[in-house]
């Protein structure tokens, strides 16, 4: 079930829109919520699309900005379908926009290695023959410590246990504050099994990735730039 963030100037034109893209929802593959400008801002965190109402068109670049930061796409709602109060045409135009997007931005795995080290590069291959399901769709890829760029674009860092002191190093470069870096155990990284590192992956992400949320929710609760990358 994908979450869908409506963003309104705390009008009821878009609560009635989005009852209207609930009822068209028939296999209830959203979920659905409406917030105003502020609070929208920390509740994108917990979603996987912003929709804007067009009447608040004006602040595209901004949200856009702040989903690019933490990967989900962000959408102003056609105004004729907002006038009309077109639920299901709305869902199917996010549907499409969805799909779209998730095949040019999937899952990004980066498996950090010492500048001499072959290591990664090993267990990358392997993971690419043993992934199954949605893991085929991941885009797993390793490089040599010197030349991570800490790209917006990667969901998790692995970094080989040999180059654990460079963890603080790789945190400063990372660009996408909900991006997880995880110092992989020594045991796992040397059995260069791409399949046990995928359980390993299906295990730590998603509590991390929510200790990653909350923190980016405290630093907004207390005024601080919540998306600064810091």
């Amino acid at each position: 079930m994908k979450n869908i963030l409506l963003v309104c100037g705390a009008g009821m034109s878009t609560s009635l829109l989005m009852k209207r893209m609930e009822e068209a929802d028939l296999d209830h593959q959203y979920h659905m919520r409406c917030a105003d400008v502020v609070s929208a801002k920390v509740e994108m965190l917990e979603n996987d699309m912003v929709l804007l109402a067009p009447h608040i068109g004006y602040l595209k670049d901004e949200f856009a900005g702040l989903c690019s930061k933490i990967n989900i796409p962000c959408y102003i709602i056609d105004l004729p379908d907002y006038t009309r109060m077109n639920g299901r045409c709305v869902l199917c135009k996010i549907s499409d926009i969805l799909k779209d997007y998730y095949k040019t931005a999937p899952f990004h795995v980066e498996l950090v290695h010492n500048r001499a080290g072959v290591m990664s590069n090993l267990i990358a291959l392997d993971m690419k023959k043993k992934a199954v399901g949605e893991e085929r769709d991941w885009q797993v890829e390793s490089c040599a410590i010197g030349e991570f760029t800490g790209d917006k674009g990667i969901h998790m860092v692995l970094l080989e246990y040999q180059i654990e002191y460079e963890y603080v190093g790789v945190q400063k470069k990372i660009q996408n504050p909900l991006t997880v870096v995880e110092v992989v155990p020594k045991e796992l990284y040397t059995s260069f099994n791409g399949r046990r590192v995928f359980e390993y992956i299906h295990r730590i992400y998603p509590e991390r990735f929510r200790q990653k949320k909350e923190e980016l929710k405290a630093k907004f609760s207390q005024g601080v730039p919540a998306m600064d990358g810091s």
